[in-house]
């Protein structure tokens, strides 16, 4: 287990956060959220805390626990005072390592997904957005499909599913041990050693399937009586090793990525098409994806298509005003994204979860400072080919009918 530690003066609220090497594609075929219910049950209740016994232990240490599920790793976070360290680290490992999954904790976790599942199924972003990720991907990928897993998998699993993916999955190898704040006194070597090392379980490792593209077809899912259509757009990307990472930042921006964006100006100042549109790439370890995001009055779903994709085009090459504009948007408002010690472990478990190296952020903000419009617009049009991209439309089909696609 590497250990990565953030001394962050006067950050008195400490975050632990575990990043563990574990692929959502490691999920048994037919068993799709079984990670997420792993994760989830962590806290209530080990093997030497049952039930309830464990969430007095965690408020003892005044210690806020929760999990998460990425596409290659799962994370275990960790809030607690500077000086309940040692306790919550202990709570964090006997956590991962021996949790007691009983059948009633599991039984009331799956409930509480599906009825996640049932709310968000209920709404037409998320509709447009877990269809498009099925268009732009592979679908025979596990990253094609919803993280937390489908309502039919879920209901199959049982408490011993849940303890023998844990079990076959869960290791210290190749996991990242990440502790942020003010650590005046602290020895967090000792602290981590202490509480991990009895940790040694035989788990063997799963690598991350290849991410490749799907067909990229354009559709129209129906959602009778919908007055607003949800609209996503997308293109297969690139990851953040790749040399075109920062421009694309740059070009992205420009198009759709901040307020005063070509799209936005357009398509919400002088249209009034929409409340706003978004444009934003998003990475895997390899590979990644490209979309925007947008919703219109059902009536004008065609309007908005056309005039979007003719934008998208970016026929006007990018100027130095828009530019400087991007990059001192995304280099100015960094700084803001690592004010608490929660957000500085955040940022660092990301790079640990892609296994970037430490200095990726300041080589990015470096990289971007850097960025001319030519180098923009290069990187942006590689990747952005409008007429070749995805096309995702959710809303009621029957006031669609001038978009020239349906539902395949």
């Amino acid at each position: 287990m590497r250990l990565w530690s953030y001394h962050l003066p006067g950050q008195l609220i400490l975050a632990a956060d575990l990043v563990m090497e574990l692929p959502i594609n490691s999920e048994p075929v037919g068993c799709e959220g079984v990670a997420t219910i792993a994760v989830r049950t962590l806290d209530e209740g080990t093997h030497a805390h049952p039930g309830p016994e464990f969430a007095a232990a965690m408020e003892d240490a005044a210690a806020r626990f929760h999990g998460l599920i990425g596409m290659s790793t799962t994370q275990c976070l960790l809030d607690l005072p500077y000086d309940c360290l040692d306790a919550g680290l202990e709570l964090l490992a006997e956590a991962v390592s021996q949790p007691g999954y009983a059948d009633e904790d599991v039984a009331r976790i799956i409930a509480h997904r599906l009825a996640e599942i049932e709310q968000q199924e209920s709404r037409g972003s998320y509709q447009a957005s877990t269809a498009l990720r099925r268009t732009l991907l592979d679908p025979a990928l596990r990253v094609s499909r919803p993280i937390g897993g489908t309502a039919e998998d879920l209901r199959s699993l049982s408490a011993k599913d849940v303890a023998a993916f844990h079990r076959t999955h869960y290791r210290p190898q190749d996991a990242t041990l990440i502790i942020a704040g003010d650590l005046s006194g602290i020895d967090t070597l000792t602290a981590a050693q202490q509480a991990f090392d009895s940790w040694n379980p035989s788990a063997q490792p799963v690598l991350p399937d290849p991410i490749t593209p799907g067909d990229r077809r354009r559709r129209v899912i129906h959602r009778d009586g919908a007055v607003q259509a949800d609209i996503r757009l997308g293109w297969f990307g690139i990851d953040r090793r790749d040399p075109r990472w920062a421009p694309l930042q740059v070009g992205l921006a420009i198009m759709g990525g901040t307020f005063n964006s070509r799209l936005n100006t357009v398509l919400r100042e002088e249209r009034g098409y929409t409340y706003g549109v978004s444009m934003a790439a998003h990475p895997y370890r390899q590979g990644g994806t490209i979309d925007v995001s947008t919703s219109t009055r059902t009536a004008m779903t065609s309007a908005l298509l056309d005039e979007t994709l003719e934008i998208l085009q970016a026929r006007e090459p990018f100027t130095n005003d828009e530019v400087d504009a991007a990059i001192g948007y995304l280099t100015l408002s960094a700084p803001l994204a690592f004010d608490t010690a929660e957000a500085v472990a955040a940022q660092a478990a990301s790079i640990a979860a892609a296994r970037l190296e430490l200095d990726h952020v300041t080589t990015t903000l470096d990289n971007l400072r850097k960025v001319t419009p030519a180098a923009a617009m290069e990187a942006y049009t590689s990747l952005v080919t409008p007429d070749q991209g995805a096309i995702v439309v959710v809303g009621d089909s029957n006031d669609m009918s001038d978009l020239g696609f349906t539902d395949y």
